[in-house]
């Protein structure tokens, strides 16, 4: 069986900004320990001080990913919610701590959640973390392996939460034949459980594979697929830096899910105009008998009444 991503994650995507590469077809084996998802968790659990006092959260991103090698990437749908990473507002003062637990400090006054992704460490929403770490795109080629290593890998490769309920035994083992081609994590897994005849279900940002029947007895409290993110249309306008959002899109500033279109103005005047005023209607002449006829009598007056006596 093998496993291959449409945008191969090594170590430099840890350091440099992401980048697209078509990666070739390898023999699914364990990640090794020093990989580049491995190299991000072993950062994350570092210890050492945290002390930032009214710096912008840009600044504090930026010296992190300085420090730990860890690419970071802050969700630009985020800013449509008022956020801006360049005000003074992010004060933490903390004695070794891990650098995940530090993080988790920093970004809680914006609300915001991060988690690994083949791209770095990625800062969303809650809701905007879990989908992006579940629909990212890959390619899977299985011929005959082990259901558990397999989503083993895919779960090393992708730093999402794919558990495999320790309760199936030996139907963990199944053997997994299956291609797919450039599809969300969340769905590549789910029918990889599917021919096995197991199932997948998603409890907020793990997706937990078991039996049928216990699959269906979660449901009532399990979270449904989740779905993509609002299109991020981006256009080439650049700053000499890089591509610039455009306004009006996400990322830019105005705007959300899309372009906006200012709806049009009416003018009204300043004060009420008056309706011009209308001529008054001319009488109209009754028209002409015809000729060779006679003008109908007009009619007779009653008689008077008789006097009463």
């Amino acid at each position: 069986m093998r496993v291959t991503f449409g945008r191969l994650f090594v170590a430099a995507a840890f350091v440099a900004a992401p980048m697209a590469a078509i990666a070739a077809p390898v023999p699914i084996v364990p990640a090794k320990a020093d990989g580049p998802m491995a190299t991000a968790r072993k950062a994350l659990d570092e210890v050492g001080d945290m002390n930032y006092r009214d710096r912008t959260l840009n600044d504090v991103l930026n010296d992190l990913k300085e420090k730990s090698r860890v690419s970071v990437v802050l969700d630009n749908g985020v800013l449509n919610f008022g956020l801006d990473p360049n005000q003074p507002v992010v004060t933490v003062n903390l004695k070794q701590v891990k650098l995940r637990e530090g993080l988790k400090a920093a970004l809680a006054p914006y609300n915001l959640k991060f988690g690994l992704t083949r791209e770095g460490l990625y800062i969303s929403t809650e809701e905007g973390v879990i989908t992006a770490q579940l629909r990212q795109r890959v390619t899977i080629d299985c011929d005959g392996t082990d259901f558990a290593i397999s989503i083993r890998q895919l779960a090393d490769e992708t730093g999402a939460n794919v558990v495999v309920d320790p309760r199936l035994g030996e139907k963990a083992k199944a053997a997994v034949t299956l291609k797919l081609e450039d599809v969300p994590l969340e769905t590549a897994v789910r029918l990889m459980a599917e021919v096995v005849d197991l199932r997948a279900v998603r409890m907020n940002n793990v997706l937990f594979v078991t039996t049928p029947e216990k699959a269906k007895a979660l449901r009532e409290d399990a979270d449904g697929p989740t779905r993509p993110l609002p299109v991020n249309p981006v256009f080439p306008f650049s700053d000499g830096g890089g591509i610039l959002p455009v306004p009006g899109v996400i990322g830019g500033f105005g705007g959300f899910g899309g372009v906006q279109v200012a709806p049009a103005v009416e003018a009204v005047p300043d004060k009420p105009v008056a309706a011009p005023p209308q001529p008054a209607p001319v009488p109209q002449a009754p028209p002409a008998p015809a000729s060779g006829t006679t003008a109908p009598a007009a009619p007779a007056t009653p008689p008077p009444p008789p006097p009463s006596r």
